[in-house]
């Protein structure tokens, strides 16, 4: 038996590496190991107020802190019985449209599409289509922006607070945003288009598709967690049906459904548990590809979901009032509170006790990466067994295809040979 290391995956946020395993030239067994330091978050956050709590949390993550507030936001809300008017709901909608597209096209140009080009990075594909990097540029300029007006701040926003916003947006702000919003939205429907003529390795795969559905509207916080097997659960049940366990190659937890198996979230899940919640010519565009088993084509999802996220948050920010109050006041209540919504990565779970004083006793926050990280492990051993070409390469774009988040940086590939 031998073994090929891939010490540090690349063009993925943070740090983790991929032990291959191989007897003569079968692939045995493939793991996935994620070795950096766990942070303690769930930890840190006892003894605080719910709003130091939304702040702290926020900085788990560079490309995705609004996920993390909105879940935690949706959380204590539950547990204070706060019923927040529309116009607030509105703005976390396009707030968290901000992020999809900030984070989808983060993930599209700069990581994953070099792949689709034989390209080793985004500044060697520049060479050959300088046009696709500047159109990612463009579409992530509005979705950052989108983030700093309503959020404050790109990275790490501030402006979330339990009950609402700290401050509404200023009139100019918001037509700014509109107006950069529509330029995005012109180079993302043709970006779509182009994307849905690539080729694509032959990966078919059944998985279970696990996200929020069952709202009215394509899901950001809305919904129940469904599946595409047909059953679905209030957020409050997430842990009676989902179970997280530990190995000890990894410092993320897996997790899967009870007396079942690995399950998958994402962009893939969300676009086949919800197609029919997309416009009508967005739906006619990306049919074909329905339901998407092949997670190459992830690509179309996130795409998509990047159309889709600049359409609503324009009809959203052409609607909203912004002389209504920003938040709504409320009684501190002892309880405790479950908040799930649809970071750019998949479902994120939030659970928090609160006593009597208002701090928080406990907190388990489970991230869309962990949940995947079973089905990542399989899809790249099957990978290796159906496609040719160098391992270590064919591994690592199977990878990307999931946008890992492992933590919030790209790092440099060292492959090790053994045996």
């Amino acid at each position: 038996m031998k073994e090929k290391v891939i010490r540090t995956l690349t063009r993925v946020e943070g740090l983790g590496r991929m032990r291959i395993k191989m007897e003569g030239e079968e692939i045995k067994g493939v793991r996935l190991e994620i070795f950096e330091p766990p942070r303690f978050f769930e930890s840190i956050v006892k003894g605080k107020k719910p709003d130091q709590v939304l702040d702290m949390v926020a900085r788990i993550c560079g490309l995705c802190p609004v996920a993390y507030q909105m879940s935690g936001v949706e959380a204590f809300e539950k547990i204070f019985h706060i019923n927040v008017p529309v116009h607030i709901k509105d703005l976390r909608r396009v707030l968290y449209c901000g992020e999809w597209i900030s984070s989808h096209s983060a993930h599209i140009f700069f990581l994953h599409l070099p792949d689709f080009f034989g390209k080793q990075s985004s500044i060697e594909l520049a060479k050959e289509r300088k046009d696709l990097i500047e159109k990612g540029l463009k579409i992530r300029k509005a979705g950052n922006r989108i983030i700093e007006v309503l959020g404050g701040r790109h990275v790490h926003p501030v402006n979330i607070r339990v009950g609402g916003f700290y401050r509404m947006p200023r009139d100019k702000e918001v037509e700014e945003v509109i107006r950069l919003i529509e330029e995005a939205l012109q180079v993302a429907e043709e970006c779509l288009d182009e994307f849905t003529d690539f080729e694509f390795p032959d990966l078919e795969r059944d998985y279970e598709f696990i996200s929020l559905g069952n709202g009215e509207r394509y899901p950001f916080m809305e919904g129940k967690v469904v599946s595409s097997e047909g059953w679905s659960i209030e957020k409050e049940k997430f842990e009676d049906v989902f179970e997280e366990f530990q190995l000890p190659h990894s410092t993320a937890l897996y997790s899967k459904i009870k007396n079942k198996g690995f399950y998958l979230v994402g962009a893939i899940a969300r676009f086949n548990n919800n197609l029919e919640k997309l416009d009508d010519d967005i739906k006619e565009k990306v049919k074909g590809f329905y339901p998407i088993k092949n997670t190459f084509k992830s690509i179309i999802a996130r795409s998509t979901e990047i159309v889709y996220a600049l359409r609503e948050a324009k009809r959203l920010l052409e609607n909203i009032d912004l002389k209504e109050s920003p938040y709504v006041e409320y009684e501190i209540a002892e309880g405790e509170g479950v908040g799930i919504t649809e970071a750019p990565r998949g479902i994120l779970y939030h659970r928090y006790r609160v006593n009597k004083k208002g701090l928080v006793e406990y907190a388990n926050i489970i991230p869309p990466t962990s949940q995947n990280q079973g089905v990542m492990e399989e899809e790249v051993l099957e990978g290796l067994r159906k496609i040719k070409g160098n391992i270590e390469t064919v591994a690592e774009k199977i990878i990307r295809n999931f946008d890992p988040c492992i933590s919030c940086a790209s790092h440099f590939l060292e492959v090790i040979r053994e045996g």
